[in-house]
């Protein structure tokens, strides 16, 4: 607290203003307050008669002590508490305001860093929004000029002789300027600041470009600026990208957060102009590979079909004997597996090429796939498997044929990769807005290397010198595509060697319409022995009906004992069981019958309003052969019992 008379003397002050002030009380006592004022430009007497005027003052000052220091305070100040008396009270407020200074630069910092990462992102998007280099390299130079400001940004590459470096692209190039710049190369040697640049692989600039000695005095003439800054485009660490050019025509200093933030942007135009070189090279790769295999599709439809027609001509010439009979149908048989592998390579050129077009309507994802498990079984190819089936109805939009193919790679695979006597489960069915249908087996498995690249072209992993699975390794690269073609997803999961394998296809449910019956290869149908265990008699009866209409026997039973019973007593082929039977249930039926000699080979079929994944293994473990969710599609039971005895 300090006393003032009229002539802003102080007459009085407490140990606190001593301090502040940096004098003792006597020392203090008749200076006037003008001393201590560092205010510079402040009319003092002007401020005094109107604090006389008004009465009361506060607000804040910077005083000065005797040795130079300065300290900012706070003030409130009363005129005339006493006649000819005034009173200032005063705060240091020293701490306060570098705290304020600190949490001003810690913004100022955290806004620069904001910019910086705005920047960072706009470039990065620039750089991959184009595979043009020269576009590219356009619009990264105009993120610069907006970042720093700058007059004209040049973005320019090397020659293949590493001696000069070629304008690519500019922004903001004065019209004046324009002729000169796209015809101008920088000579690297005579150009000391881009030969710094070049040499260190780092940032070279100026503040006072006709004054430095490392200006080209002939490039200066033609792009006459007062700043510049060279900053080279590495790849790998090695100059051989280029340089972006900015110039500035008035004076201006460069910041070290500044350099590091185009020395990041140059470090990303350098990642980009590498991988365009790889993307480039790898694209001309794929078009070489693409059509050498269309190529070589074609030129091998030519003998494999004088193979083909020669083999008729054969077949037309009489009964031959046992021997050239065996060899003919060896011949057949190897054919047709040429012809697949030769129809694989044409799809997969196809796909690569985007010329396969889907065909697309309604159909019943689970009848598709009951048909190919039947061709699987009629063909003989699961033999020596257990193959299962757990289906309901779920809708799809697809092409037929093709989603058919998807389904018969799967099967194939999974029979293929599983030694005899292993197991091949096959689910459908419905999970939120998507059909899925996944394939599982206890086969040989997928090494953990080798899951990322299953569905790479030709990848395939480590087989013996015999080679007993075969094929080309096509055939899953033709599956994604295909299926990504139809708007869904295909994955695979092993736990290692020896473990298995389950591929999971996912594709979008069709909502709009009823799918069109239609048979996914047209066979003709084989009447069966056939039970009917279910408990609903109208459910019994309209089913029994149905399959008799289709030339089958047919034999019923109300409950599973009953059921257990017939069956032991006709031996049917298929028996149909419901699993929620009173008394035996369906569960426990199956089990008993596959503990019989006569239940070993019939094949049985759930066919029950229990679908969730916990019943689905229930059946499999009891024994089932398929497990199918009411409302069951008719055409896929037909096709299922058609396919007869389990192998």
């Amino acid at each position: 607290m300090l006393v003032i008379d009229d002539s802003r003397r102080f007459i009085d002050a407490n140990p606190a203003a001593c301090q502040l002030l940096g004098l003792a009380h006597d020392d203090l006592i008749g200076r006037r307050f003008d001393e201590f004022l560092d205010e510079p430009g402040l009319d003092i007497a002007a401020a005094w008669r109107v604090f006389l005027a008004q009465g009361q003052q506060a607000g804040e000052l910077s005083v000065v002590r005797p040795g130079g220091e300065r300290c900012p305070v706070e003030y409130n100040a009363t005129a005339q508490f006493t006649a000819g008396r005034h009173l200032a009270i005063l705060r240091d407020i020293s701490e306060r305001k570098r705290a304020e200074a600190d949490r001003a630069e810690l913004r100022r910092l955290e806004q620069q860093r904001l910019r910086e990462v705005e920047t960072l992102y706009a470039v990065s998007r620039a750089l991959s929004s184009t595979l043009d280099q020269t576009e590219t390299l356009r619009r990264v130079a105009r993120e610069i000029a907006h970042t720093m400001r700058a007059d004209t940004v040049g973005a320019y590459l090397g020659d293949e002789e590493g001696e000069s470096l070629v304008p690519v692209a500019g922004y903001h190039v004065p019209a004046a300027m324009l002729d000169a710049f796209r015809t101008t190369p920088l000579t690297i040697l005579s150009h000391p600041a881009i030969r710094e640049s070049w040499t260190t692989r780092r940032a070279v600039w100026s503040d006072n470009r006709p004054g430095d000695a490392r200006v080209n005095r002939d490039t200066l003439l033609k792009f006459p600026h007062q700043t510049d800054l060279f900053v080279p485009i590495a790849v790998k660490n090695q100059p051989i990208g280029g340089f972006f050019v900015i110039w500035w025509t008035e004076r201006r200093v460069i910041t070290d957060g500044e350099l590091r933030l185009l020395e990041g942007i140059s470090e990303l135009a350098g990642i980009f102009l590498e991988n365009a070189v790889l993307y480039r090279d790898a694209a001309s790769a794929n078009r070489a590979k693409d059509e050498f295999l269309a190529t070589l599709s074609h030129e091998l439809r030519n003998p494999l079909g004088a193979i083909v027609n020669g083999l008729a001509a054969l077949e037309r010439r009489g009964a031959p004997d046992e021997v050239t009979n065996r060899l003919r149908q060896i011949i057949q048989r190897q054919a047709d597996h040429l012809g697949r592998l030769v129809d694989d390579l044409l799809d997969v050129a196809r796909a690569t090429a985007g010329k396969i077009l889907l065909n697309r309507q309604p159909l019943d994802l689970s009848e598709l796939v009951g048909g190919c498990v039947r061709v699987l079984r009629t063909s003989g190819r699961a033999q020596q498997h257990r193959v299962t089936l757990r289906a309901e109805s779920v809708v799809v939009n697809a092409d037929i044929t093709r989603l058919a193919q998807i389904v018969a790679n799967m099967l194939d695979n999974a029979v293929k990769f599983t030694p005899s006597g292993g197991s091949v489960d096959i689910d459908v069915q419905r999970e939120g807005g998507e059909a899925l249908l996944r394939v599982t087996d206890d086969g040989i498995g997928i090494a953990p290397e080798m899951l990322s690249r299953v569905f790479e072209l030709f990848a395939q992993g480590d087989q013996p010198m015999d080679r007993p699975a075969g094929g080309l390794g096509i055939g899953l690269t033709l599956s994604r595509r295909l299926v990504e073609l139809h708007g869904g997803t295909i994955t695979v999961e092993s736990e290692g060697r020896g473990r298995g394998a389950r591929f999971t296809v996912r594709l979008p449910i069709e909502m709009a319409a009823a799918p069109a019956p239609r048979p996914v290869e047209p066979a003709p149908e084989r009447r069966r022995s056939v039970l009917i265990v279910e408990d609903s008699d109208d459910a019994r009866e309209t089913l029994r009906l149905f399959l008799e209409s289709h030339g089958h026997r047919v034999f019923e039973a109300s409950d599973g004992q009953q059921g257990l019973t017939l069956a032991l007593q006709h031996r049917p082929e298929v028996v149909l069981i419901d699993l929620g039977l009173p008394g035996l249930d369906g569960y426990e039926m199956a089990q008993a019958l596959r503990s019989t000699l006569e239940g070993r080979t019939a094949a049985l079929i759930a066919v029950t309003g229990y679908g969730q994944q916990d019943d689905r293994r229930r059946s499999k473990e009891a024994g089932f052969d398929a497990h199918l969710v009411k409302p069951v599609s008719l055409s896929l039971l037909s096709s299922l019992i058609s396919a007869g005895a389990r192998e």
